[in-house]
């Protein structure tokens, strides 16, 4: 009863100062999971996750892109604040003197890296992979093939090649019966008075038979005065022969000349990129493409690899660079994931209001991720934030969106 009575007593004099400590502990543990820390986060600039809009200085006015709606996401979801640097890189590692974007984080101690990066041996060792979220098949940007609006061939295409040959045999097979016959007739000529019956005067001129002949394959007709039965059904045959060919002809003939053929476009397949040495392959420097293909060891990559080893000119330091190259340079294709490709046609196409670019899809999906500082405590946040993303289908509907709205404008 006494210690009860001390307890009573003591929690009846101290009851203020424990409701202070209760009410400060509280307030301290509600601070920290309200406190929102602050991250640094480069961006480097890709079709489809983050593009830049810049004025006539080339400043930057705004970033936008799939990549920054999901940092969006994360941010709010995980409680945290971001500042986004942006400059004029367009590589993800080291050209010569030029740092890369990986470099530029360590310099600036960044948190994390906005990118579509492949994955390497060399920069796991300088930057930590996120949880891939982007994972698209490859693509070959072309020109677009232009039609022919006149065709020259067309005037052999309304028959088949035996067709023709048929003809020409025809042909000379009739002219030279017909030569023939007259010049059985003007032999035998010499030994009859009376012409008046055999007529052989009316087919003695050798030139006047060969234009009849040229004349009925034109439908222009002709007259041959001559009564002998031999020679009428052998000229009638030859014109009912004509008569057919050239009316089937001419019926055909206005779909050939009408029709814009459009020629064939410079590549047909992956094999044509790597092994056609009249084709020019160009990719962005250190990125997923060039990456993939420089360190195969064998099959189709390693002929692009070997290809962009050839070709000085073949890693571009930015996309513009490359889709300018297959636009201006003949014989040039550029290759980049299938989102980005889509991206860069519709995009050419909003600028000049015109089709110049087309695609050839590859085969295989390959994933892109972002990069995170070494041993960065944030590392986790991102994991779990872009694993979420690709189980919902929000992600997924973002993509969607995109590829109709280019096939729309397209």
């Amino acid at each position: 009863m006494k210690l009860t009575w001390l307890m009573a007593v003591a929690c009846h004099t101290y009851k203020p100062i424990l409701w202070l400590l209760y009410l400060t502990k509280a307030t301290a543990v509600e601070d920290r999971f309200q406190k929102r820390y602050h991250l640094l986060v480069v961006v480097n600039q890709f079709p489809l996750s983050a593009s830049f809009r810049r004025n006539a200085t080339g400043h930057i006015q705004s970033i936008e892109g799939v990549s920054l709606l999901i940092l969006d996401w994360i941010a709010d979801r995980y409680k945290f604040d971001y500042s986004l640097v942006a400059g004029n890189t367009t590589t993800i590692e080291d050209v010569g003197f030029q740092p890369g974007h990986i470099t530029n984080m360590q310099k600036l101690k960044a948190d994390v890296m906005i990118a579509v990066m492949g994955l390497s041996p060399g920069r796991l060792v300088r930057v930590e992979y996120v949880h891939p979220w982007l994972f698209s098949p490859g693509a070959f940007l072309i020109p677009m093939p232009e039609g022919w609006q006149n065709n020259v061939d067309a005037v052999i295409k309304p028959f088949q090649p035996l067709v023709w040959l048929g003809l020409v045999i025809a042909a000379i097979s009739v002219t030279i019966t017909l030569l023939g016959f007259n010049y059985l007739i003007k032999k035998k000529s010499k030994f009859i008075e009376n012409r008046e019956k055999s007529c052989p005067n009316q087919i003695v001129v050798t030139q006047d038979l060969i234009m009849y002949i040229i004349g009925t394959l034109l439908n222009q007709g002709g007259y041959i005065p001559c009564k002998i039965t031999k020679i009428r059904l052998l000229v009638g045959a030859w014109c009912l022969l004509t008569l057919v060919l050239a009316n089937v002809y001419n019926g055909i003939l206005i779909s050939f000349v009408t029709t814009i053929r459009p020629t064939p476009p410079i590549i047909a397949s992956r094999t044509d990129v790597g092994y056609d040495p009249n084709i020019y392959l160009v990719v962005n420097r250190g990125l997923a493409g060039d990456v993939l293909f420089s360190k195969a060891d064998r099959g189709l990559y390693k002929a692009f690899g070997d290809k962009l080893k050839a070709y000085s000119k073949s890693r571009c330091n930015s996309t513009d660079i490359c889709v300018g190259m297959v636009k201006s340079l003949p014989r040039h294709v550029y290759f980049n994931t299938l989102h980005s490709v889509q991206e860069v046609i519709r995009q050419d196409y909003q600028q000049i209001k015109e089709c110049k670019l087309t695609m050839l899809m590859s085969t295989g999906s390959h994933p892109a991720s972002w990069g995170a500082a070494k041993k960065s405590p944030h590392l986790e946040i991102f994991n779990q934030g872009l694993s979420i993303n690709l189980s919902f289908p929000h992600i997924h509907i973002l993509n969607t969106l995109g590829q109709v709205k280019r096939e729309r404008e397209l």
